[in-house]
């Protein structure tokens, strides 16, 4: 009941409505809550979600600024805060095929085309298990990460510069 709860106050949330229900109102603006001033998604209730819903994922949309990119195995990870490791992080996840469309569209990498920039995302919410290794090998220790994965380069447009 508490995971159909949040899904269904994020997607009410995401959609934008105004209800005139003052609990409903509540809960919205608790969990995707936008920053009027700099209209960027609170990454913590993306966060949150993602954790109540683990391993499941849920299809979702919201404004974050890109503070710092990275790129593994053709993969592009745009992220939220400056290491990638902070809780309070939002990776965006660009695969490699979805990346090379968007390079080709945008005629420069997406690293340097979204690094500064706040953008507005449609995809897909999950949290992921990373594990720490040690010497090459998988170590007992991890921790958790936000992705929100997209499946094409038009899942993600830009909103405006950012100032920091």
């Amino acid at each position: 009941m508490k995971l159909v709860t949040v899904l269904l106050v994020l997607f009410l949330a995401g959609c934008g409505s105004t209800s005139s229900s003052n609990k409903s109102s509540e809960l919205q603006s608790q969990t995707a809550q936008v920053d009027e001033q700099n209209q960027t998604t609170d990454t913590m209730a993306y966060r949150n979600l993602a954790a109540v819903i683990y391993p499941k994922s849920f299809e979702t949309g919201g404004i974050f600024k890109v503070k710092a990119t990275g790129n593994k195995e053709g993969h592009v990870f745009l992220n939220t805060q400056y290491d990638y490791r902070d809780p309070r992080n939002i990776t965006i996840v660009i695969p490699p095929e979805v990346a090379s469309e968007l390079e080709e569209n945008v005629k420069m990498s997406p690293e340097a085309y979204f690094l500064k920039k706040r953008i507005l995302v449609k995809g897909s919410l999950v949290q992921v298990k990373v594990w720490f290794s040690a010497n090459g090998k998988r170590t007992n220790k991890y921790y958790y990460q936000t992705h929100m994965r997209v499946a094409s380069w038009k899942d993600i447009n830009l909103v405006g510069e950012t100032s920091s």
